[in-house]
């Protein structure tokens, strides 16, 4: 290892920690102000990467350094997701040395933790696992692991009229807008600061989000994916509602408010009023709205920020049962005047041929 004397003065030092699921480099670098310091963080990162070659290391001890080799450079609240899943997940098999894992032990770990959670918790652990054992080149083939079923749950969501009537004049108007008329993630609304808005033009910038960290809530330039920073036309009812709010710096917060306050106020309302409804359901009655309307998924994509339209699809589109029932007399009608006019054709030729059978006899 060479430690590399940057403009700034410190010295950087830069380690292969391992290689992504699809064969390219993961790389820490370690920076100090002192050449040695930083030689020496590097190599305390290389021999904890190198343990992983140790044959007596367990399950636990690989997804640390899996997720060492990976701070600084994915998500913290991804980071914070590992931890959780390495502290209360597939605890059956944590301690076995991966020398040692089989594919039963693995299924059987499978099979225990669905009986408490639920199916997209077990199969985000697994993947957590399966992408861990292929970093530490681990010679176990997970393929034919028998996972829990996603069951969609369907929910029947309430117009944006009935959500507007109760939000409207409350503390909770404007960000159920923002989530449901320009389908922002609470993140990304709550993260929303005034220098975001152009009033000249009647945009608005998505470029900043605050995440959950284990420190709390923390400001994060740019938003969850790449497509996630975007510009929208900003209607001018809700420019009129960012207006009316008083602020002294355009770096102010327009929603100066935590995550749990937004959520929690929105939830308590929608309940007053009879909805089981969380804040991020505003995001599938936008997707749903947009589906009614017609709006082709790339446009529809780039509103929400998805990457692909496969999520918008099976995740967030999803149908109102007013409309849904408009549909259903549609086809009904379809198919119900073809079979009634085959129905009285068919009566009609019979009738007609009975009569001229009488008439001849």
């Amino acid at each position: 290892m060479k430690a590399k004397k940057l403009p700034s003065g410190n010295y950087r030092v830069q380690v292969v920690a391992g290689y992504d699921v699809k064969g390219k480099r993961v790389v820490r670098s370690f920076t100090s102000d002192m050449e040695w310091k930083a030689l020496k963080m590097a190599q305390d990162f290389k021999d904890g990467v190198d343990s992983g070659k140790d044959s007596n290391m367990t399950l636990r001890r690989a997804i640390e350094v899996y997720i060492d080799s990976r701070r600084n450079l994915i998500e913290e609240t991804t980071i914070s997701n590992y931890e959780e899943i390495l502290r209360n997940k597939f605890q059956l098999i944590m301690d076995v040395k991966i020398k040692d894992l089989r594919v039963i032990q693995v299924q059987q770990a499978v099979n225990h933790d669905a009986q408490k959670l639920s199916a997209k918790s077990v199969r985000n652990a697994f993947g957590l696992i399966k992408s861990v054992l292929k970093f530490h080149e681990c010679d176990i083939h997970l393929d034919n692991i028998k996972l829990p079923k996603l069951v969609r749950k369907e929910k029947e969501l309430p117009t944006f009229e009935r959500v507007f009537n109760i939000v409207k004049g409350t503390e909770s108007e404007l960000p159920a807008l923002l989530a449901a008329w320009l389908s922002l993630r609470i993140g990304e609304i709550i993260g929303l600061q005034f220098q975001d808005v152009n009033k000249e033009k009647g945009i608005i910038k998505i470029r900043r989000t605050k995440i959950m960290t284990d420190d709390g809530e923390k400001v994060r330039e740019g938003c969850k994916t790449e497509k996630s920073t975007r510009t929208l036309q900003l209607p001018p009812y809700i420019m009129s509602l960012i207006s009316a709010i008083p602020h002294e710096n355009e770096t102010d917060f327009i929603i100066p408010k935590t995550r749990r306050a937004v959520y929690g106020h929105f939830t308590k309302l929608m309940k007053k009023n009879g909805i089981q409804m969380t804040f991020h359901n505003l995001r599938h009655l936008n997707a749903s709205v947009m589906l009614m309307l017609g709006i082709p998924n790339k446009y529809a994509c780039e509103r929400g920020g998805w990457s692909t339209d496969s999520i918008l699809k099976s995740v967030y589109q999803q149908t109102f049962s007013a409309e849904r029932k408009k549909v259903d007399c549609l086809i009904d009608d379809y198919f119900g005047g073809i079979v009634e006019q085959l129905t009285e054709d068919k009566t009609s030729g019979e009738t007609k041929s009975h009569a001229q059978s009488h008439e001849s006899g």
